[in-house]
């Protein structure tokens, strides 16, 4: 009778999970279709580039490349020489060479990253010197190879079927072959690049630009303009490429030495069917590199918890530090494990005391530099947050946040709000597709968290389920009071973090095999299923930019921009053609200035002509301002008006009669021989 009664709950169990995971992925390709008759359509008035071949493409091409491998390769050196020193300072426990390559790589990125910076505190940031720093550490990387790991690719391969490997190899072609394209993605043509490329010209980090992100820490965009300065800005974007292996071996290394289980290579697969990691490894952002350091820190400090050696408390400091030279926003993985050491430390103060300050210490001190440069360049060391400053008031403030704007205390909302991630239909920047497998496998790892039946998880499995949930309530939190945050990017750390127990519970679902059904075989066939949607999928959107095209020399550079980012780079070439060097040109409802080779002024968050109205009340008024501050041109994009206009953000309706008084008065139409959505004025004197 008993084992009836277990018997119908095992069946209940296993039957209520396989319909729930095929309600999320049902869900999540209703709204994301493969395959749908709007596809054919679009396909019928597709044109086919044809594939041509140029040397001097193919030439360019192979530097890239060259540079990649270049760039991994130093920073793995100059981190191996950090991790000896860490190892002679601290103890150093057994480690296996996955370990040491992927620590020694991220040490030695950060690294470069605070080199550059120190070279723009001193005036350096020119071609020449930046090519001595490069010679610089190809020396110190020559003297390091002895000590650098030894990786067996045929290790990491694991349990993996041919299928899966075909999976993981084509997926990262596609990113590849996107990531060697000119720059094309928003926030790299707004700050990611544009900071790098302002440093550049000026020879040094410099303030007094009114792009409130240039003070957001900016590790990863110092190693965003070494790659400028000596390739150009793919080289750049391939930077933020290299994460994706890096984050592989991360998940790998952590199921397999944390977790103790021996399907890392599972681990790879469910990173790589991620669609916002595919998408994000060919853009320059910095989510990829923030999540590889915020999981890399927790992976230190479960390591420090299973050896209790200081040697990986050090590395915890050290990525937390890294992490925190990313984004503002990075500031929980620092903080969650400073708690954690605390509550560990609550019975043996003594002990564990100074293992908490050695932390702390650590995470400052790599973490200070942006504090420090933010300080002397705005006299916010946070800035702009906190405390007002150049270019920055309580109206700014507002606009950037948009308080209120979120989906509140709704508790209907906020239960949905794991499924309303999973389809991201209100992701802000609609980058953040996580994919179904994270909700998904969700309700399985909480079952083996807290039931008592079958396999048991180990030990690590809480904190890194409790770093998920910590990450996920800031991100909440963030929800609940700005729709600006509806980001699921944002959250990126807490799912790469819950990628190893995924893995772990797959591996774990053996146990429920029958003579007569195995779960894990069926669930084999599902995910071969769902993998080759999302390569469909990624197969289209990889299609629809022709990529052969560029890289085989049949387009040139502007052909392709102008193909992909239609009339905003059609604008600026005119734009670049029409102005006087001398120029100085004040974007309206237009962030992206990369492209524009004179100096152009982003409106930034959308709110350049709501504060001059604050600021001065009328047209007059903000004609004078222009004037004063050398404004010579205006440009408006239209789209980006009549969206704020829409909305009606920050009182745009009223705003529009100072506008059309202020062009009526005081700026003259400049001609354009095409309507490129874009208008251009000149500022009458």
């Amino acid at each position: 009778m008993i084992q009836n009664q277990n018997n119908l709950i095992k069946w209940g169990l296993i039957t209520v999970f396989i319909l729930w995971f095929f309600f999320i992925v049902a869900s999540y390709f209703v709204v994301y279709k493969p395959f749908s008759p709007l596809l054919l359509v679009q396909l019928s008035e597709f044109v086919l580039l044809p594939a041509g071949f140029s040397l001097g493409a193919v030439a360019d091409l192979l530097f890239n490349l060259a540079f990649g491998v270049w760039f991994l390769f130093v920073a793995l050196g100059v981190g191996t020489v950090i991790w000896g020193f860490v190892g002679k300072t601290a103890v150093s426990p057994k480690t296996t060479p996955l370990e040491h390559a992927l620590f020694s790589i991220g040490a030695g990125v950060g690294a470069i990253g605070l080199l550059v910076l120190l070279m723009g505190g001193l005036r350096l940031l020119n071609t020449l010197a930046l090519s001595i720093l490069a010679i610089g550490l190809t020396l110190v990387t020559l003297t390091a190879v002895k000590q650098m790991p030894k990786l067996s690719l045929r290790q990491a391969r694991g349990t993996l079927a041919r299928p899966a490997l075909l999976y993981i190899t084509v997926a990262l072609f596609f990113v590849l072959t996107l990531a060697l394209l000119p720059p094309t993605n928003w926030d790299g043509l707004f700050y990611h690049l544009k900071g790098p490329k302002l440093y550049l010209d000026a020879g040094r980090i410099y303030g007094g630009v009114n792009i409130p992100h240039l003070s957001f820490p900016s590790l990863f965009q110092m190693n965003f303009l070494l790659g400028m300065a000596l390739r150009g800005d793919i080289a750049a974007q391939l930077i933020h490429f290299t994460f994706i292996p890096l984050l592989a071996g991360l998940v790998y290394s952590m199921t397999v030495q944390i977790l103790g289980g021996s399907e890392g290579g599972t681990a790879v697969l469910f990173l790589l069917a991620t669609p916002m990691v595919l998408t994000l490894g060919a853009w320059t952002y910095n989510d990829l590199a923030l999540a590889f350091y915020s999981v890399g820190a927790l992976y230190a400090f479960l390591r420090w918890q299973q050896s209790e050696a200081r040697f990986w408390l050090i590395w915890a400091g050290l990525f937390a530090g890294f992490a925190m030279s990313m984004k503002y926003t990075s500031f929980m993985t620092p903080l969650f494990i400073g708690l954690m050491l605390l509550w560990q430390a609550r019975r043996d103060w003594r002990k564990q005391l100074p293992n908490v300050v050695l932390y702390g210490v650590v995470a400052w001190l790599v973490a200070l530099p942006w504090f420090i440069k933010n300080g002397i360049l705005t006299g916010n060391p946070f800035y702009p947050f906190l405390f007002d400053g150049q270019f920055w008031d309580e109206f700014r403030s507002m606009a950037y946040s948009e308080p209120g704007t979120g989906i509140g205390f709704d508790i209907i909302a906020l239960l949905k709000l794991p499924y309303d991630m999973t389809l991201a239909l209100q992701d802000a920047s609609r980058d953040g597709l996580a994919g179904a497998f994270f909700l998904g496998f969700l309700p399985l790892i909480l079952f083996y968290i807290f039931a008592k039946v079958g396999k048991r998880p180990l030990k690590p499995m809480r904190p890194i389920m409790l770093f998920v949930l910590a990450h996920y309530l800031v991100w909440m939190a963030g929800v609940i009071n700005s729709q600006a945050l509806w980001q699921v990017r944002l959250f990126l750390p807490g799912l790469v973090a819950l990628i190893p127990p995924m893995a772990w519970v797959y591996e774990a679902i053996r146990e429920w095999d029958h003579p007569q059904f195995s779960l894990r075989n069926f669930m084999n066939l599902a995910l071969g299923f769902v993998l080759s949607m999302l390569l469909l999928t990624q197969f289209w959107g990889w299609l629809s930019v022709q990529p052969w095209a560029y890289l085989t020399g049949t387009e040139t550079r502007d052909q392709f921009l102008t193909r992909n980012l239609g009339t905003h780079h059609a604008a600026m070439v005119e734009l670049n053609e029409m102005l006087p060097e001398t120029a100085v040109v004040q974007f309206l409802w237009e962030p992206r200035s990369y492209y524009c080779d004179h100096d152009c002024r982003p409106d930034s968050i959308l709110d350049e002509f709501p504060h001059l109205v604050y600021l001065h009340e009328n047209a007059e008024n903000i004609h004078q301002a222009w004037l004063e501050d050398d404004v010579t041109h205006v440009l408006i994009w239209q789209d980006g008006y009549e969206f704020i206009l829409e909305e009606d953000r920050l009182n745009a309706q009223q705003q529009d009669v100072i506008l059309q008084t202020l062009i009526q008065n005081h700026l003259s139409p400049m001609s354009s021989e095409v309507d490129l959505g874009y208008e251009f004025y000149t500022v009458n004197n």
